[in-house]
């Protein structure tokens, strides 16, 4: 039967198939072409008193923009990411495979929670000022692509890490108040090609990646 739950994962499974069909003109393009991207004005590092971890950052349209993929762990199923592999997934294993190089994955909840004494999530503005100034296209941004995660697998003989490695997902701090229900904006971008897009999709059905800013 038909329902919301199918739509929306039928709309992200639908990713994969932009990403075979991009795959073709991605030969021809470059990231280079008839795009000016702002370089930082200034870049530094932060270091999260929790875990010790360090992040760099860089300053850009009068913000600081992480430029790693937050990896705090909140040892919370449902709300810090399960970067689970196929083993982890059937043995129903909590697992941070990958994080050190990803960052770790997050629902809406979970972002806001995870984000750092004195930064925040970015907010959809935040998100287009960058965008038009093409700063996420530098090396300086260090755009990681590390997919998303969904629970909703019961329809697909799949587990729920998608798209790691070819698809960059990240939550903003906006809603989406057009739609019924509770929805947020989030930003995706496809490995090789220039166009960061826009969706806003429900905070608890999947978990994306996270940028902060302050």
């Amino acid at each position: 039967m038909w329902n919301k739950k199918n739509c929306q994962l039928s709309f992200f499974n639908c990713q994969l198939i932009i990403a075979l069909l991009s795959v073709a003109f991605l030969a021809g393009c470059s990231d280079d072409d008839n795009v000016s991207v702002e370089k930082p004005s200034a870049q530094g590092t932060f270091v999260d008193a929790r875990d010790g971890k360090e992040y760099h950052y860089i300053h850009v349209g009068g913000l600081d923009w992480s430029v790693e993929n937050l990896s705090y762990d909140l040892n919370d199923q449902d709300l810090a990411c399960v970067y689970q592999n196929v083993d982890d997934y059937q043995k129903g294993d909590y697992s941070t495979v990958n994080a050190a190089k990803y960052g770790m994955l997050y629902s809406y909840e979970g972002a806001l929670q995870a984000i750092p004494d004195g930064w925040r999530l970015p907010t959809d503005a935040d998100w287009k000022a960058l965008e038009a100034s093409h700063a996420y296209l530098g090396e300086d941004f260090r755009l990681l692509y590390g997919g998303y995660f969904t629970k909703n697998t019961a329809a697909t003989a799949y587990n729920g890490s998608r798209f790691m490695g070819t698809w960059a997902y990240f939550w903003t701090a906006t809603s989406d108040t057009t739609k019924d229900g509770e929805f947020y904006f989030a930003r995706k971008k496809f490995y090789g090609t220039q166009q960061m897009e826009r969706l806003s999709i429900e905070p608890t059905a999947y978990f994306l990646s996270v940028r902060f800013v302050r």
